[in-house]
């Protein structure tokens, strides 16, 4: 990414044009000449693009072309001796240099430093091209013999608003910003709401997340990882991230709003899928999850919560809170409890039990433990069993996830689920017991052979584990994909959708059954908020503060008052 970054910061410096000694001003400010009798604004006759007037009084200072450059204290840079090797930290500085919190903000710090640069030339670029058509059509007017105030009105007209963009390019966003029309989601440390951006009426889904919950859970690293991931990525399968910022109570991540719901809710909806329809949708599973694969991370904790269906039906991942690091020592100690808790415990065998008795009894066990797909702890449904005991795993576990997705996808249940939560754990310890492949009432599997071959390699042992994406394309089960091609066709279910705010397919947090799935992270969120303290958050979250620079259709330039920056006569009417 900063490879990337600063390679787009070198070829916008080459189109910059500075001032050279002893060559004439090469910026655009000859333009005016060509205005004879066009009135400037005194405050503006002696500006230049490359810099104010210089303040009467103030020293100024040439550049010097000789070999002997001095320093302020009167030494010459050439009696520094850079011929040495740079020598080494002391022991001390490299461990603190080597740790996870400062690579962070040295990543933090390269990012910002990057973006602000490339930001603020692309800025002066898209300005100077605006102050040309400017320029140009005030000429063109001036040639018709229009009336010279009207045309100096004009002209202060856009000088003012010049000045608006730059105030604008200084505020951080905050809170106030953003004029909320609804809730859309609840979790375990915070809400999501659906906002319009006041000034730009952009439309966002913003997150609004406690940071003394966060501190308490020990959950700040995993907001800040999400936080570095949506800043990084630009690919389509992904969740964008539009602006980030805090005030003393709150960190807010406000994302492109995805108005199709999550991929559980469909199949609430539809209870299982058609084969095709099921391939579709995890042929775009395995993209999006590659996409953040490709940016060096691993999700960790894949459930049909965390892909998002857009206004044209597609997939989108969100949710990358765990992509980073380690899950939280409480967390996996938790479910390393519960898998203890179950293993004398016995439960019936399902060998028995019909596909429609599966489907029922998990119905029945999500509507009874509704509330443990938003929990601060999670179930055990999609986890790799390496990653609930806490062992060493790579990104691996994600083709598990997927699997048990694609298992529930086709027959309307996940391959260890159980009455309870407890079984369902019992299930995943004795996974290559309980794995079993499902079959229809006329004694025939509900699964082809490719199919289950294909689920097979990826609930599997680490070691039998399919190893790359390239693997996973080159199954049988996906012989008739075209992977380069997926987002040109029509999906299964497109949205019907009002207008862009439109947020039915998400819960009611106004209608009481709605909000009952939630009692238990209220509760929750109560209790622990009597027991948090007031520790330095803040200086845990370094760095959070970002802005997009996309317009409305994702293309470059910042948007300001609902027009993008790269458009000419964004700032003249």
């Amino acid at each position: 990414m900063s490879e990337r970054k600063m390679e787009n910061l070198t070829g916008t410096m080459h189109q910059l044009n500075f001032n050279l000694p002893n060559q004439p001003n090469r910026g655009s400010t000859s333009q005016f000449a060509s205005l004879d009798n066009f009135s400037t604004p005194t405050k503006y006759k002696n500006d230049k693009l490359n810099g104010s007037p210089i303040p009467p009084g103030a020293r100024r200072y040439e550049i010097d072309d000789s070999d002997s450059k001095m320093d302020i204290d009167g030494s010459s840079y050439n009696d520094i001796d850079i011929t040495n090797s740079p020598k080494k930290l002391p022991q001390g500085f490299q461990t603190m240099a080597s740790n996870n919190k400062t690579q962070r903000l040295v990543s933090v710090c390269k990012m910002y430093f990057l973006d602000y640069y490339c930001d603020m030339f692309d800025y002066v670029i898209s300005r100077r091209q605006r102050t040309k058509k400017v320029l140009e059509y005030l000429e063109q007017k001036k040639n018709e013999n229009v009336d010279l105030n009207s045309l100096n009105n004009e002209w202060n007209g856009y000088i003012q608003r010049e000045h608006q963009v730059l105030r604008k390019r200084r505020l951080k966003p905050k809170h106030k910003d953003f004029e909320m029309i609804t809730q859309v989601g609840q979790g375990g440390y915070g809400q999501v709401y659906l906002p319009g951006k006041k000034d730009t009426n952009e439309v966002c889904a913003l997150k609004i997340l406690n940071k003394k919950l966060l501190f308490k859970l020990n959950e700040t690293n995993h907001v800040l990882t999400e936080r570095d991931i949506l800043t990084t990525t630009r690919s389509q399968w992904l969740v964008k991230l539009l602006y980030a910022f805090q005030d003393t109570q709150n960190l807010y991540l406000a994302m492109e709003f995805v108005p199709g719901g999550d991929f559980r809710t469909l199949l609430i909806n539809t209870r299982f899928l058609k084969s095709t329809h099921a391939r579709f949708y995890i042929s775009e599973m395995f993209l999006a999850v590659n996409a953040l694969h490709d940016l060096g991370y691993t999700h960790r904790d894949l459930k049909p919560e965390n892909f998002l269906i857009d206004a044209k039906g597609h997939i989108k991942l969100t949710d990358f809170g765990l992509a980073a690091g380690t899950i939280s020592n409480d967390r996996i100690q938790s479910m390393k409890v519960r898998l203890e808790e179950v293993k004398n415990l016995e439960f019936p065998e399902f060998s028995d039990k019909s596909i429609e008795d599966r489907r029922q009894m998990y119905q029945k066990y999500r509507e009874t433990e509704v509330n443990y797909a938003n929990s601060m702890v999670g179930s055990p449904d999609y986890m790799a069993l390496e990653v609930l005991e806490g062992k060493k795993y790579d990104f691996t576990v994600d083709y598990w996830s997927l699997s048990c997705m694609l298992f529930e996808s086709l027959v309307g249940y996940t391959p260890f689920s159980g009455s309870s939560t407890n079984e369902t754990y019992e299930n995943l310890r004795h996974w290559k017991k309980t794995l079993r492949r499902p079959m229809l009432d006329n004694g025939r599997p509900a699964f082809s052979d490719r199919t289950w071959d294909f689920i097979t390699r990826l609930i599997a042992d680490p070691i039998n584990r399919l190893r790359s994406f390239e693997h996973v394309k080159r199954m049988t089960y996906f012989e008739s994909v075209d992977f380069n091609t997926l987002r040109d066709l029509s999906p299964p279910f497109i949205p019907q959708l009002d207008n862009e705010t439109d947020a039915g397919y998400f819960d009611d947090f106004t209608n009481e059954a709605d909000m009952a799935k939630y009692a238990d992270v209220f509760k929750r969120q109560n209790k622990l908020s009597t027991m948090v303290n007031d520790a330095d958050i803040d200086s845990k979250l370094v760095g959070f503060t970002f802005r997009h620079r996309y317009g409305k259709n994702g293309s470059s330039g910042v948007l300001y008052n609902g027009l993008e920056q790269s458009d000419p006569f964004s700032t003249f009417y």
